[in-house]
């Protein structure tokens, strides 16, 4: 049990640094790491794939797909759990 819960941590930390991952914005020791716990994990490597697909079909959008006002609270919500990610992070 304690095994299977250290993955599923493991598993959660990895979820939580895909799209930086995705986006080359990790250090190259962070990158080895995910790389190495991708290569021995099947969920993990499903939920990249399903990432990539979804990143992929929305850089596919119009451009002003949204309308003004949408953004803007759109970038709103994502500034502020953001913010509140960080400050969990940091406790």
């Amino acid at each position: 049990m304690v095994h299977e819960d250290l993955e599923k941590m493991r598993c959660q930390e990895l979820f939580a640094r895909l799209s930086e991952f995705i986006d080359e914005e990790l250090p190259e020791g962070i990158c080895s790491e995910i790389e190495a716990h991708l290569s021995d994990c099947e969920p993990c490597q499903a939920f990249l794939r399903t990432l990539r697909k979804t990143v992929e079909i929305c850089q596919q959008l119009p451009q002003d797909s949204l309308p003004e006002e949408a953004r803007r609270e759109l970038r709103e919500t994502l500034q502020a759990e953001l913010a509140d990610w960080k400050q969990k992070r940091s406790l």
